[in-house]
């Protein structure tokens, strides 16, 4: 286990946010390579194309190829020496990934909303949400936080 020790010392090694999103990547695509082999009997890729089924093939092909890109560059970021690059990237995904939560939980916020009969715009200066009321027609929205004026349909 020293050895072990050793290898790692220095090396990014985590299992971070990037890395847990490779792995569960590679397993579905594990799971769609392994429903399409049940689905039509064949668990080699070569055979396929033999079988003049060159679109299933491809498909193998390419799902495979991206299962070997994932476990790559999860490799590859686990031994990498520089963390601090390590640490950017991942940042930057959970960054990415942020967004598509905060645009997920705007849109669940805004359904709420219009059944309390409010309607929910984000400020395009700040991007603030700002809550007014619903059926008043084409109206003119100043932002509590930046004090920035728009005009909305409400």
């Amino acid at each position: 286990m020293n050895w072990l020790r050793r290898v790692m010392m220095g090396r990014y090694g985590r299992l971070d946010q990037l890395n847990i999103a490779l792995f569960i990547f590679y397993l579905f695509l594990t799971l769609i390579r392994l429903v399409l082999s049940v689905i039509y009997h064949i668990t080699n890729p070569v055979t396929m194309f033999q079988l003049g089924i060159i679109t299933l093939g491809t498909i193998f092909s390419v799902i495979y190829g991206l299962q070997i890109a994932a476990v790559v560059i999860f490799i590859l970021r686990i031994f990498s020496r520089n963390i601090a690059k390590r640490q950017a990237e991942n940042a930057r995904f959970v960054n990415w990934l942020g967004g598509f939560r905060d645009y997920s939980n705007f849109r669940k916020q805004k359904k709420m909303a219009r059944q309390d009969g409010k309607a929910l715009y984000k400020c395009p200066s700040c991007k603030k949400v700002v809550r007014v009321p619903l059926g008043r027609g084409r109206i003119e929205i100043t932002c509590p936080n930046c004090k920035h004026k728009f005009i909305k349909r409400t």
